[in-house]
């Protein structure tokens, strides 16, 4: 990441599109290599999370309005959703290495 002095105008950003991703950061103009891909293969401890992260986040949709609003009501503060914040939570309390050994 490099700190800009400023923001460039919107054209100039354009035309870095696909190249340099320019962004603010805490109201500070940023530029950084663009976002790719890792290809279609991730690692196997990556691809190994992605039951258990689909598992919670389908869970999400069993909750009552109510549990879903608390949730959203404890994130208010945050940077995060109600969503992000039960994800977390979950995985974190369910998921964790060694829980059920």
């Amino acid at each position: 990441m490099a700190k800009l002095t400023v923001l460039p105008e919107l054209a100039i950003i354009d035309g870095f599109k696909g190249k340099i991703y320019i962004y603010l950061h805490d109201g500070v103009p940023c530029a950084r290599r663009w976002p790719r891909s890792p290809g279609k293969r991730r690692a196997a401890a990556v691809e190994a999370q992605w039951l258990a992260f689909a598992y919670a986040a389908a869970s999400w949709n069993f909750l009552s309005d109510e549990i879903q609003q608390a949730y959203r009501d404890t994130a208010a503060d945050t940077r995060m959703s109600g969503r992000d914040l039960y994800l977390k939570s979950f995985l974190g309390t369910y998921f964790r290495e060694g829980q059920w050994d």
